[in-house]
């Protein structure tokens, strides 16, 4: 449909405006016009500004050579995903690594990654199902699970950009997810309180899920986000009285997409991925890499299921990220690949036992 006068007039006001914010910028070309004033929404609708005339067009430059790459990418026709414009778009992949990746933490682990304070058979029955015992007396896991829809995990929440604490975020999910199947109330718990008081990992300086959890049981539980919001920022211990408590930690066999499958068909399982170069872009679909397996972020798988119109296998993971990243903060990862999995989905997990 044809544009008004007065919306083109409106347009021609916008570029001009754009071009006063980029002296540097005196001579363009359609294209570039056309990319200052999509970089212009993208800043309204992110809320973003920068301190200096030079800075923007910086920012408009990393911004530019994000969306070309995004809009080739969803061109190819052989993907089964797309990617999209979101607020990482004027992060260099360098700057976007050292934010968001590398804040996973397996190398710091405090004693063994199999871990449990309990010998009932309850604890027996989550090693079984993980994958710690012979799976060939389990029940083959159903075709498809969501812990969502269930009503066990809260909405995605954000890590921010200064705060590695991906860990904790996967920590909380997991044992959140744990306490909707043993009492059926969703209790939103607190990063923060990993964040801050958690000796085992850095704050927001890295971390392991396995560490945090036994953090939770040595301390007796976790409090509530509403009683220790997220602030993003490491800050001083406060004392909080705990609303959830655990027994110990466990982790599912590596290696193994069918222990992961059986796992998470029993509760939400903290996962270790390796941020591929497409995924911080991710919009919709089944996220099928490039990536490989040198794990830098941790997530929470919340479930798998199979599209009806592909038959594509999938896993449902929650991200820290916020509501818009991705499909509202969750991912959709291919299943079933062989070796390690997806980004290396299978070797490094935690879950919480109760």
């Amino acid at each position: 449909m044809a544009s008004s006068p007065v919306t083109w007039f409106a347009t021609v006001l916008l570029v001009r405006g754009l071009f006063a914010a980029f002296p540097a910028a005196a001579s363009v070309d359609a294209g570039d016009m056309l990319m200052m004033d999509r970089f212009r929404q993208w800043q309204a609708a992110h809320n973003r500004s920068y301190l200096s005339a030079e800075e923007r067009l910086r920012r408009f430059q990393v911004y530019r050579d994000n969306v070309e790459f995004i809009d080739a990418t969803n061109r190819r026709g052989d993907l089964t995903y797309e990617l999209g414009e979101n607020q990482f778009a004027d992060l260099t992949h360098q700057e976007f690594m050292a934010r968001y990746a590398s804040s996973f933490d397996a190398s710091d682990r405090t004693g063994s990654s199999v871990i449990t304070t309990t010998t009932d058979d309850s604890d027996k029955d989550n090693l079984l199902s993980s994958g710690g015992g012979d799976s060939s007396l389990e029940a083959p896991p159903p075709a498809s699970v969501d812990w969502r829809a269930k009503g066990a995990v809260t909405p995605a929440r954000n890590q921010g950009s200064e705060c590695a604490s991906c860990f904790a975020f996967a920590t909380v999910a997991t044992i959140e997810g744990l306490y909707w199947i043993k009492t059926g109330k969703l209790v939103p718990l607190s990063e923060q309180q990993l964040v801050d008081c958690d000796q085992y990992d850095g704050g927001c300086n890295r971390g392991y899920y396995h560490n945090a959890m036994r953090w939770v049981m040595e301390n007796g539980g976790i409090t509530t986000a509403a009683e220790y919001p997220y602030a993003a920022a490491r800050g001083t211990c406060k004392r909080a009285k705990s609303a959830v408590t655990i027994t110990g930690h466990l982790a599912v066999q590596p290696g193994s997409e069918l222990a992961l499958q059986t796992a998470v068909a029993r509760q939400p399982i903290g996962v270790a991925i390796e941020i591929g170069s497409t995924f911080r872009f991710y919009k919709s679909g089944i996220y099928s890499g490039p990536c490989g397996t040198k794990l830098d972020h941790a997530v929470t798988a919340v479930g798998y299921g199979v599209d009806p119109s592909t038959g594509a296998k999938y896993w449902i993971v929650k991200n820290s990220w916020s509501q818009a990243w991705g499909e509202n903060g969750f991912i959709r990862m291919k299943r079933d690949i062989g070796g390690p999995g997806i980004c290396g989905i299978t070797l490094d997990t935690a879950y919480p036992t109760m």
